[in-house]
Parts: C-alpha cells; sequence; structure tokens
C-alpha cells in the first residue's frame, strides 16, 4: 500500500513537471526531428554563402555518406546504443552538406552584357507595380541579340522601370521586343548602407534597366496556367472591388495590405507611423491573418464534422482556400510559413495524428529553405520564425508568471504576452538593422491587434459582399471607420513624445550578447536553474560594457570624409561629439538617412538631421578663405577658394582638396595656388571634370580619389 502511495505521489510530481517545469519543452522537441534537419541545413547554406568553404561539387560526398548511412542501417549497427551518437553526427553532416549543395547549384552570375546595348525579348512574370515616379515590372529575359540575327537564349530575372506616364499597358505573360541596355546593380558606396545588389542577387535578379515605353513592342502573349490566371484575376478582382468601394485613399491602402499583400499604396507618413508604433507587422500578411481566415474557414464548415468522409473534404477546402489567399497576397516567406503550419495542422486533425508545433516550425522552415536557400537571410523570413518561436515558447510562460481568474483581465494579458513574447524574441534583429525600438508597443498592439480581426472580418464581407450594391456601401462605410480608427491610433501613439527610441547602435558582438542574454532566459524558464539567470546578467552588463566604451570611443577622435552619392555631395566633420555637414545647393533639403543614417549612427548622430547643415554656396563659418583648420589638418574646399590666375608663386600646402559640382576654375588653375596632398572628387562633379582632375593629379603625383566611382572617403584623426 505504502509503495502504491509512493508510486502514486512520484507521478504526481512528474506531472507537475511536465506542466510547469522543463519537461515539457524538452519532450516537445524530442518529438521534434525536424529541428535535427534544419538546423545543420541552415548552417551549411550560411557558411557556404558566407565563407564559400567548399570550391568543389559536395554531392558525391553527399550520396557517398548517404550510401554508408543506408548500409549501417541495414546491418542495424544504430541498434546499439553507443553507435547512437555516431547515427546523429551522420544525420547533422548530411544536412549540412546537403545545405552546402542547395547554395552550389544556385545561378552566381548573369549572362546578359553588363550596358551593352542590345535587342531584347522579354517576357513580364508579374502585374506591374506603379511606384512613386515609375512603373516596376519584374520580367524574364527570354532572348538578347546585338543585330536582331543572331539570337542568344537565355532565362534570367531582371527587373525594368517604364516612366509612370507610359501609355502602354503591360500584364502578365506579355512578350516584348524592345532596345534597351541592361546593368549590373552597384554595390554600396557608403560603409553601412543597404546591401540592395545583394538584397536583389538573393533573389537571382542580377540586372535592371530603364525602357522608353515609345521603343517597346508586345509581339506575343505567354499562355499562364490556368492557376496563375485564377490567382490574377482573384488579385485584380479584390483591387478593383476595393477600389469602387468609396474608401478614403489611406483606408485603400492599408485595406489593400491587409487582404491582398499590396503594400505600395501606402504613403510614407503612415507608414513610419505604423512603424513607430510598433504595429507594421499588421500591415504583413503572416500568421495572424492566416490565422484569421482559417478561423473563418472553421466557422463557416463546422457542419462537415458530422462523418469522416465530411471532415476529410472540409479539410481539403480549408487547404485549398488558404493556399490561394496565400498565392494571392504574394507568397511571402511569413504568408509561406504560416500556410506551411496551418496546413500541416488540418492534415494532422484528419489523420487524427498528434500535432506538435516546433516539428511544424521546423517542417515549413525545411521546405522554403529547398526551394530557395537564400531565404534565410531576408529580414522577413528572420523576423516570422523568431517572432513565431517567441510566441510558441515564451507566451505560456509570461502568462502562468500572472495567474488571473478575471475573464477580461485574462484576456489583456494574454494579448500583452504575444506581443511582448514576439518582441522579445525578435529584439536583437530589430535593433541590429532597424537601429530603433517604438517604445509603445505594447499599449498600441493591446489595441490593434484584436481589432485587425475585425477589420479582416468586415474586410471579407466587403468581398464577399460585392453583388449588391446596398450590402457593399454598408459593408464598405464600416470597413473605413474601422480603418480609419486604426490609423488615428498609430498616428496618435506617433505623436507622443519619444514614441520611437532612435538611434540605437549595435553591432554585431552586442547583437549576439543580446541574443545570448535571451537565450539564457529561455533556459532559465526551461531549467530554473540560478546558473542562467547569472549568465544572462553577465551577457546584459557586457552589451552596456561595450555600449558605453563605444560612447567613450566616439568622444575621443575626431573625424572628416565625403559620403558616396551620385550626382551629390555631402562632407561632414565630427568633433568631441559635434558635427557639422556640407551640402551642394541642390541637396541641400535632400534626405540621404538611406545612404548616411547607419553610419552616422555609429558615429553617435541619430540621423544626419543631428548635424548642422551648410551650404557650399554660402560662407561656411568654420572655413576662412576656404580652407579650414581641422583636427590638425588643413582641408580646402572648392569653389569657396580663392583662385589667382597666372599666380606663380608657392603653392599653398594643405592636407586634403575637396572638389565640388559648382567648381568651374580649372584644375592647373587651382594646383598652382594650393598643394594638397589628396584630392577627394565628389559625386556631383560631372564626369568630364573628374577625367580632367584626375589626369591633372597623375601629372602633379598627386592621388586623386574619385567618390562617384570608388564610394566613400573619410580620415579619422585619434587623440
Amino acid at each position: 500500500m505504502k509503495k502504491d502511495n509512493k508510486i502514486s505521489s512520484i507521478s504526481k510530481t512528474s506531472s507537475f513537471e511536465y506542466r510547469y517545469g522543463s519537461a515539457d519543452f524538452l519532450d516537445d522537441l524530442k518529438r521534434a526531428p525536424m529541428i535535427i534537419i534544419v538546423v545543420p541545413l541552415i548552417f551549411g547554406i550560411i557558411a557556404q554563402t558566407r565563407f564559400e568553404i567548399f570550391n568543389i561539387n559536395v554531392l558525391p560526398l553527399f550520396a557517398g555518406l548517404m550510401l554508408v548511412l543506408l548500409l549501417l542501417q541495414v546491418f542495424k549497427v544504430f541498434n546499439r546504443y553507443l553507435w547512437s551518437v555516431v547515427y546523429g553526427c551522420f544525420c547533422v553532416s548530411l544536412m549540412f552538406l546537403f545545405g552546402v549543395y542547395l547554395v552550389q547549384i544556385q545561378p552566381v552570375q548573369s549572362s546578359v552584357p553588363d550596358g551593352e546595348q542590345n535587342l531584347y525579348k522579354l517576357r513580364v512574370k508579374s502585374n506591374p507595380q506603379i511606384n512613386e515616379n515609375s512603373v516596376c515590372a519584374n520580367v524574364e529575359i527570354l532572348a538578347f541579340s546585338a543585330d536582331s540575327q543572331r539570337w542568344r537564349r537565355c532565362s534570367e530575372q531582371a527587373i525594368v522601370y517604364l516612366g509612370k506616364d507610359a501609355a502602354i499597358k503591360l500584364d502578365a505573360g506579355d512578350v516584348l521586343l524592345c532596345a534597351t541596355s541592361f546593368n549590373t546593380i552597384s554595390p554600396p558606396q557608403n560603409p553601412q548602407e543597404f546591401d540592395y545588389k545583394n538584397y536583389l542577387e538573393r533573389r537571382q535578379i542580377y540586372n535592371t534597366a530603364f525602357i522608353n515605353h515609345k521603343e517597346i513592342v508586345k509581339i506575343d502573349s505567354v499562355k499562364i496556367t490556368p492557376y496563375q490566371k485564377f490567382i490574377l484575376m482573384l488579385q485584380q478582382s479584390a483591387c478593383r472591388i476595393l477600389q469602387n468601394s468609396k474608401l478614403g485613399n489611406e483606408e485603400l491602402s492599408v485595406a489593400l495590405a491587409l487582404l491582398t499583400g499590396n503594400k505600395e499604396l501606402i504613403d510614407d507618413d503612415l507608414r513610419q507611423s505604423y512603424i513607430a508604433s510598433g504595429t507594421v507587422h499588421l500591415l504583413a500578411i503572416s500568421g495572424l491573418h492566416v490565422g484569421i481566415i482559417y478561423m473563418v474557414l472553421n466557422f463557416l464548415l463546422q457542419f462537415m464534422n458530422r462523418s469522416r468522409r465530411l471532415a476529410v473534404i472540409r479539410g481539403m477546402i480549408i487547404l485549398i482556400i488558404l493556399w490561394i489567399y496565400a498565392s494571392v497576397a504574394g507568397m511571402a516567406s511569413s504568408i509561406v510559413r504560416a500556410s506551411i503550419m496551418f496546413s500541416i495542422f488540418v492534415v494532422s486533425e484528419i489523420l487524427n495524428r498528434p500535432k506538435n508545433t516546433y516539428n511544424n516550425i521546423a517542417f515549413s522552415c525545411f521546405i522554403i529553405c529547398l526551394f530557395n536557400p537564400y531565404a534565410i537571410f531576408d529580414v522577413g523570413f528572420q523576423l516570422s520564425y523568431l517572432a513565431v518561436l517567441g510566441i510558441v515558447y515564451f507566451q505560456p510562460k509570461f502568462i502562468k508568471l500572472i495567474p488571473c481568474r478575471n475573464v477580461f483581465v485574462k484576456a489583456i494579458v494574454e494579448c500583452l504576452s504575444v506581443t511582448v513574447a514576439a518582441q522579445l524574441a525578435t529584439l536583437p534583429v530589430i535593433l541590429y538593422l532597424f537601429k530603433t525600438f517604438p517604445a509603445y508597443f505594447m499599449c498600441a498592439n493591446l489595441i490593434l491587434v484584436p481589432f485587425v480581426s475585425i477589420v479582416m472580418y468586415i474586410g471579407l464581407m466587403v468581398l464577399a459582399l460585392s453583388w449588391n450594391v446596398w450590402l457593399l456601401a454598408l459593408s464598405s462605410t464600416i470597413l473605413d471607420l474601422c480603418i480609419k480608427f486604426m490609423n488615428l491610433t498609430v498616428k496618435f501613439f506617433h505623436s507622443l513624445p519619444f514614441s520611437t527610441l532612435d538611434g540605437i547602435n549595435i553591432n554585431g558582438i552586442q547583437c549576439f550578447l543580446l541574443v545570448a542574454a535571451i537565450l539564457m532566459l529561455a533556459f532559465l524558464f526551461a531549467f530554473r536553474r540560478r546558473m542562467f539567470l547569472n549568465l544572462m546578467l553577465i551577457f546584459l552588463i557586457g552589451l552596456f560594457g561595450i555600449v558605453a566604451l563605444n560612447s567613450y570611443n566616439n568622444n575621443q577622435h575626431s573625424e572628416f570624409g565625403v559620403f558616396g552619392l551620385k550626382n551629390s555631395f555631402m562632407a561632414y566633420f565630427i568633433e568631441n561629439g559635434q558635427g557639422i555637414q556640407l551640402r551642394n545647393p541642390s541637396a541641400l533639403n535632400t534626405p540621404f538617412h538611406f545612404n548616411t543614417r547607419d553610419y552616422l549612427i555609429s558615429r553617435g548622430f541619430t540621423s544626419e538631421n543631428n548635424l548642422k547643415r551648410f551650404s557650399t554656396a554660402d560662407s561656411v563659418p568654420a572655413f576662412y578663405n576656404g580652407v579650414v583648420q581641422f583636427a590638425g589638418q588643413r582641408i580646402a574646399l572648392l569653389p569657396q577658394l580663392e583662385i589667382r590666375d597666372g599666380f606663380s608663386g608657392t603653392p599653398f600646402e594643405v592636407d586634403c582638396l575637396i572638389v565640388t559640382e559648382t567648381s568651374n576654375i580649372s584644375p592647373e588653375a587651382t594646383l598652382a595656388c594650393y598643394r594638397p596632398s589628396e584630392i577627394i572628387l565628389a559625386g556631383d562633379v560631372p564626369i568630364f571634370r573628374t577625367q580632367e582632375w584626375t589626369l591633372c593629379a597623375q601629372k602633379h603625383g598627386i592621388t586623386c580619389i574619385n567618390t562617384r566611382k570608388h564610394g566613400f572617403w573619410n580620415k579619422i584623426i585619434n587623440r
């Protein structure tokens, strides 16, 4: 009897640990074999992409290891306990090599001649998008020819731009004949600038071109598949219904983003309000939106659960509609991930199989990597998976920290716990890439996350009731009011003081420390050991220690430089944490955040606006007769220099001469008066003048740097 009581006590303790300790987490991982497959696969993709660790084709090595694994499995070698570790190492090695192989089979360069004028046959892959100044279309280059006689076949993706006033109308499937030149995308010209070239190459796009619409001829229209035609018809129908529903401009742009995934019409101010309030994720179709579609379908088809056969049909209908919605919304990583996970959930219900969330997440990641291994470098992919992992793991833990019985309070706690869990998991990526943090994200999400479900339901009603004018008018009016409330809410939070913490400087080491601290918090929840708390505090202390060290270093050096800007000019001078900037008059009010923001943040400035701005056309206070003494350096600025024609005396020695667009004085006349150690040509200097300055500098043995060609230039003087 005592023995039975002891066993009963042990079983109760075990049950308690499974619910509240580490057993549930570890048990879930044991039932998630896809994690063992996906993790080494991702490391293989990263290793080959970043470091090219294999210069030979790894397929024979992969096949050999697979054959050895199968032979050992046939002879039941791995049935012994001691060999289980060897089996695990085999599996990890195979998936690592498979990740390397997936990268190796991707095209790495373009066969299209760079900058050469040719005749091209292009096929439009999707409906063109109307941007602020142009019409953008994704195309496939089918063939090109220099003389229209000999055609060279090709199959590469590219981006073409037409003028916004182009009279020609392009549709998906159109085959075009045009004369143009494709150019490779330029790499970033400034430190820490967004690498647009790398971004497109990850999507296997290597070339862009601007085409005069008058030189385009439609020669054919490739028949697209019935499914593609159906998806395009749905996209166009949804856009047409929403455009005819008399929504306001801002409300229409948000409705299109929520229901079709088209975010192109959202203006920059409204987008910035969503970013500042921490609710921009609501505009990107993801698990939240796919989950709403699933709940609607599950509710409408609930009557089909009466029999096994009807339940199977119900599951198939849900799967078909979910993937149609994913196709209409553009098949972004977050949509595909959510659709795969809900598909597995539906199939598990049909087969009456147990569900494992971690395994589903890993399986969806494997499928995406299988078709596009470069997807793991996409910010949307990273944020989507980190957010869902954070919600799955941290959200139940946070709820248990605040037990409550009141239904209303419990709903608030659940909503906040989801928001905090997702924000915590994505925090390192957000700070590292965007260098900003929304201060009021909890309050904004508490209001808008539940409300966006209502907007989605009403939006679906608008699409479903479009056959009746009166019902469409009523539902669209309600939708307009709801989206107005959303927009006013995000604008309110954006208008609050300190709505965003801008200029957060976090480098790779700091990002690693932050990730490590979050992992220690996860281990603390799982294993409840003080060691993980201590490690988390150590990582956080190291993180803030580096922040303080960087701030100290920024105040201990002087620096000046010229940014690499095409057809424009911006120079900066920083000393003792203070700075000024110089610009040509035409670019005095032009925002260069895209080019300069991240570098200036690394130097302690939240944006370029924190540097006092001067025009080269005016008299800059720091300069005297065009020359400034800065941190022991003499820096001359042309055109502010006083140049005397026919000067035959000894040239005035300067360390650096910065030449800008407004300089019409000849190089020889300038160098007769001033003799620099270096000449810096700004990006706004015309090409013919850069050639003059380069030849003149070579003649006098002076180093000449063309920022139009070589990009960013700077000089740091440490004290």
